[in-house]
């Protein structure tokens, strides 16, 4: 590749190099946004789904104000699981409920929230390696510069940019590790609960279909 290209290349990403930092930052904000959202409507979606399945149930666990979501989520489907473990009859009862529930979009949404919270992360590694970068690009150019002799002025200035894209990768990437730390456990326990949720639902199913195979 001739050289002036390479040197156009350089020049080009060493221009932009904010902008390229405050894009993936902008990209960021949007899936932490996401995120937030996507958490608070499953999570709801969840706690409905599982007290339809406790319909028809008069000992089904009582709603403590006291509770939040996700311990509610979790007596629900405690009990539920308790239930058919015990008592394979209780099984056709759970299954009329979750015939209705599963019918809603709430299979593989979890999944979303996975895919944006492991971009979330890869991209919080990425602002300190932009930050590199820039001082690399900052370097490069100076050195392709093709001058014979290079001025203290364009070393300050390839300096002063090179310590601006780190200080700036290195101040974003902290901030969303606080704010990826913030969210992770939360993450992780609606995954839990979704993957609890469907283990159940797939064992009342399966147990059903084996009843009415012995019948």
């Amino acid at each position: 590749m001739d050289s002036s290209v390479i040197q156009s290349i350089f020049s080009f990403m060493t221009n932009n190099i904010f902008l390229i930092i405050y894009l993936f930052a902008f990209v960021e904000i949007v899936l932490v946004v996401l995120i937030f959202f996507l958490m608070r409507n499953h999570e709801m979606i969840l706690l409905d789904v599982s007290d339809n399945l406790l319909k028809g149930f008069k000992d089904a666990p009582d709603k403590d104000s006291s509770q939040n979501v996700h311990d509610k989520i979790q007596s629900a489907l405690d009990f539920i699981n308790e239930k058919i473990s015990s008592n394979h009859k209780f099984k056709a009862e759970f299954a009329k409920n979750a015939n209705m529930v599963t019918r809603r979009s709430f299979y593989d949404r979890h999944y979303k929230i996975e895919i944006f919270a492991s971009v979330m992360s890869t991209i919080v590694q990425v602002f300190p390696l932009l930050g590199i970068l820039g001082t690399i690009l900052a370097i490069a150019q100076t050195a392709l510069s093709g001058s014979q002799t290079i001025d203290v002025s364009t070393l300050s200035s390839a300096f002063v940019l090179g310590m601006n894209t780190t200080i700036l990768g290195i101040t974003l990437s902290i901030i969303f590790m606080i704010i990826e730390s913030t969210f992770q456990p939360k993450i992780e326990r609606i995954i839990s609960e979704s993957y609890y949720y469907k283990q159940i639902v797939s064992r009342i199913n399966l147990s059903t279909k084996e009843l009415a195979e012995e019948v």
